[in-house]
C-alpha cells in the first residue's frame, strides 16, 4: 500500500507560478528591449507545457515587488519557474529576484542569487576562473576612454556586468587604438559601468549547456557555424545574432548541435564546463560558452545562468539532441526542487 502512496505522491498536481521579468519596464524605444519581450514568449512555453503535463500553472509578470508578494501569496504555489532576468529593465537585478524566492522559502527554478551575481560580475568571474586555473583569455579594465593596451591587438570590448550579449556587436572586436577608444567611450556612455577588455581569440565557438543538481550532465554541445559570413566579418556572436531573427547576422550563424569535434576536444570542454559549473555553485540547468582556437585551446569566455529555454534556444537544441523533450526537461527540473 505505501509503494502505490509514494507513486500517487509522485504524480502530485503541482501549482507552479511562473515568474517574468514584465517586458513593459523595458522600454521599447531600444533595441536591447527585444531581448526582454522573448521572455514573455520563453514564459508562454513553459505555461503550455506545465499544463499539457496536468500541473496547475500561473504566469506572474513581475512589474512591483509588493504587488508580487501579494500574487505569490494568494496562489500558494508549490513551485516557482523563474525567469525573471532583471527588474524594470535592468540586469543587475536579475539576481534580487531570486533572492526574493529564498527570502519566502518557496522553491524556485535556476540558478541562486551569488550565482547569478557573480557570473553577471564578468571581472570577478574571470577573477575566480584565474584563480582556480581555468583558462579565459587575458583581460583588461577600463573606467574610463583608455590611451593604450597591453592586450595587443585584436581585443574584444563588452559592457562588464550585463546579459544576452547586451552591448556586443560588430564593432566589439578592435584592431587599433583609435577603435578602442571610440568603442569603449560608447559602451561607458550607454551602460554606466566599467568595460571589460579581453584578448580576441580567432578560432571556434563552442556552447556547453548543463542540467541538475547532485549529479549534473553535459549535454550534447553546440558550435556557432561562422561559415555564412563574409570574409573579414569578425566571427562572433553579437545581440543581432541572437536577438534579430530578421538580420543577416542571426541567419548566418546558426549553432549546430551536437558539434562536429574530436573526442579529445570533447572530453576538454566537457570537464572545464562541469567544472566551472561547480566552482560558480550552478544549479538546475546553465551554459558555459568559450572559444577555442586553432590548437585546439579552450577559453572560457563566460558563465550563462539561466540561459534561454524557448523552443528554438540554443539550450533546448542541445535538450533535444540528448534525446528530451521539453517536457523531459521542465520534469527534472521540478524534480530537483521540489521531489516530484
Amino acid at each position: 500500500m505505501k509503494a502505490v502512496a509514494d507513486k500517487k505522491m509522485k504524480k502530485r498536481k503541482l501549482r507552479i507560478l511562473i515568474a517574468y521579468n514584465d517586458p513593459a519596464d523595458a522600454g521599447a524605444g531600444d533595441l536591447d528591449y527585444i531581448s526582454e519581450v522573448a521572455v514573455k514568449d520563453e514564459a508562454d512555453i513553459v505555461y503550455d507545457t506545465l499544463l499539457e503535463m496536468g500541473h496547475s500553472p500561473a504566469l506572474m509578470p513581475v512589474s512591483g515587488i509588493e504587488k508580487c508578494i501579494a500574487e505569490t501569496a494568494e496562489f500558494t504555489p508549490d513551485m516557482i519557474f523563474n525567469l525573471c532576468e532583471g527588474f524594470h529593465g535592468k540586469s543587475k537585478h536579475e539576481m534580487h529576484i531570486a533572492g526574493l524566492w529564498e527570502l519566502l522559502g518557496i522553491p524556485y527554478s535556476g540558478n541562486r542569487p551569488i550565482t547569478l551575481g557573480i557570473s553577471q560580475d564578468k571581472i570577478l568571474a574571470k577573477n575566480i576562473f584565474n584563480a582556480n586555473g581555468i583558462p579565459t583569455p587575458d583581460y583588461e579594465v577600463f573606467e574610463k576612454v583608455p590611451g593604450k593596451t597591453r592586450l595587443g591587438y585584436p581585443v574584444f570590448a563588452k559592457p562588464s556586468s550585463e546579459d544576452a550579449s547586451l552591448g556586443i556587436n560588430q564593432n566589439s572586436v578592435i584592431y587599433d587604438i583609435g577603435s578602442l577608444k571610440k568603442t569603449v567611450d560608447s559602451l561607458l556612455s550607454k551602460y554606466g559601468e566599467p568595460v571589460l577588455v579581453e584578448k580576441y581569440i580567432e578560432g571556434r565557438e563552442f556552447n556547453v549547456s548543463i542540467l541538475g543538481n547532485r549529479n549534473p550532465k553535459v549535454l550534447p554541445i553546440s558550435e556557432i557555424d561562422f561559415s555564412g559570413l563574409d570574409e573579414g566579418t569578425p566571427k562572433i556572436t553579437g545581440y543581432e545574432a541572437k536577438w534579430l531573427t530578421d538580420h543577416p547576422f542571426y541567419r548566418k550563424t546558426p549553432s549546430v548541435c551536437p558539434a562536429k569535434i574530436s573526442s579529445g576536444l570533447r572530453r576538454n570542454l566537457e570537464a572545464v564546463a562541469l567544472r566551472v559549473y561547480g566552482l560558480l555553485k550552478g544549479k538546475d540547468y546553465g551554459r558555459v560558452d568559450f572559444r577555442v582556437d586553432s590548437g585546439e585551446n579552450i577559453h572560457v569566455l563566460e558563465f550563462n545562468p539561466n540561459p534561454d529555454i524557448s523552443p528554438d534556444a540554443g539550450f533546448v537544441k542541445a535538450v533535444i539532441a540528448s534525446g528530451m523533450d521539453y517536457g523531459d526537461f521542465l520534469k527534472i527540473v521540478i524534480r530537483e526542487n521540489t521531489g516530484f
